[in-house]
């Protein structure tokens, strides 16, 4: 009974309209249904359908960010219960293309990836490749004065450097090998593991770790033990792969636009040259297989790996105070395995958020409940990204939802 019901739930949300580029809403799932499911999936509370009302009210929401001038293309979808929800696709892959997103559209997904990275570590860890607690050789991440960091003192951003160490001199054309030896003279605020300091170019020395022991090149690596693992059909690594894609999203630059509107441009970036933190490509199809797997829905990754990367390294209180007009809903923010940890409100939130020029991707979970949202668009514009608080508020009740709408006043 509770396979059957678990197919039923499937077919209603990934049959009918789920690919086209219009909204799709599911939200009136039958009470019996959850009942069943709920046990099967290990997510509890169950949430009554009539508290999924709150989907309609941002369905609306969505309409109003993808139908702004500065916007391209729009991905979003929200799970509850480890199940998808509400699936919306909007726009297109390039503006005038009369190319739809569609589901299966491929985004940048920037930092994201470095979760990604963080769990195929762990996998990698739990399969006994590797050790999470084994120092980074000296020849990959040459710290000052000597000192060296553990792999997972790199993925949970504490290797003690100088926040966003040599992020310029990469962004401005510095080849990989050279900026690795730089890192010996750059400053450090803390030794490592005592600290948070936000890095990229740090991750690429996790390259070289994770092929030597998959036994296969980083991007490989990457595909056989986490894309195929977790159902990531889609996901790529790198420009090449992207731009040859059946169905891939041009970045529409702010400092692009032609009389105010977007044009689409190239897809290059300079954080290409460090994939495992900013690297991986991904559709909203994607998005929803790596949230499910994360929540432990799927039952596609070991329950010791999810506990793992997810765990909180340590508090990130400067993150905390950039946060301005959050500060009213997150109390404590922190930092796992490539995920942010957040309490909003008293409730425990992993996240993280990707930024490349002309692509903006996000990821929020509450595993407690099996809730998630994710979004990726590829254009500049402020709108996207107040999409969750103003999710967060419609379901949660903690506000108004009018974030979208401040940005006008």
């Amino acid at each position: 009974m509770r396979a059957l019901c678990a197919i039923v739930v499937l077919i209603m949300v990934w049959t009918g309209n789920a690919v086209a580029s219009s909204p799709v809403l599911f939200a009136q799932i039958s009470p019996a249904v959850f009942a069943v499911l709920e046990p099967a999936l290990m997510l509890q509370p169950p949430r009554r359908p009539t508290e999924l009302d709150y989907l309609t009210p941002f369905r609306q929401r969505l309409v109003d960010v993808a139908e702004r001038d500065y916007m391209a293309g729009l991905a979003v979808a929200v799970i509850e219960y480890g199940e998808p929800v509400l699936v919306f696709t909007a726009g297109e892959e390039a503006v005038g293309s009369g190319r739809p997103i569609t589901d299966r559209t491929l985004f940048r997904a920037a930092s994201v990836s470095k979760g990604m990275t963080g769990t195929l570590m762990a996998l990698l860890d739990h399969e006994g490749r590797l050790s999470l607690l084994e120092s980074v050789p000296r020849e990959l991440l040459p710290l000052p004065s000597g000192r060296t960091a553990t792999v997972e003192q790199v993925l949970a951003q504490r290797t003690g450097l100088v926040p966003h160490a040599l992020d310029r001199q990469m962004e401005a054309g510095v080849a990989l090998y050279d900026l690795r030896n730089r890192f010996r003279t750059q400053r450090s605020v803390c030794r490592p593991g005592t600290c948070y300091s936000y890095q990229n170019v740090t991750y690429a020395s996790l390259e070289t770790m994770g092929a030597q022991a998959a036994g296969l090149p980083f991007e490989q690596a990457m595909r056989a033990w986490l894309f195929e693992r977790v159902g990531m059909e889609d996901a790529t690594i790198g420009v090449d792969d992207l731009v040859t894609a059946q169905s891939w999203a041009r970045p529409h630059r702010r400092r692009e636009r032609v009389n105010g509107l977007p044009v689409a441009g190239n897809p290059e970036s300079a954080y290409d040259t460090t994939v495992a933190a900013a690297g991986v490509n991904v559709s909203l199809r994607d998005m929803i297989a790596y949230a499910r797997a994360q929540l432990g829905a799927s039952q596609r990754l070991p329950a010791d790996v999810i506990e793992r990367v997810q765990t909180s390294q340590g508090g990130t209180p400067d993150q905390t105070r950039r946060l301005y007009r959050l500060a009213d809903r997150i109390d404590s923010t922190g930092y796992g395995l490539g995920w942010r940890t957040y309490e909003w409100n008293g409730r425990q939130l992993l996240t993280h958020s990707g930024y490349l020029s002309g692509y903006g991707a996000q990821i929020y979970m509450e595993p407690a409940t099996g809730f998630a949202y994710v979004g990726l668009w590829n254009a500049d514009g402020d709108a996207p990204w107040w999409l969750f608080p103003t999710l967060m508020d419609l379901r949660t009740g903690d506000g108004p939802g009018d974030w979208i709408d401040q940005l006008d006043e």
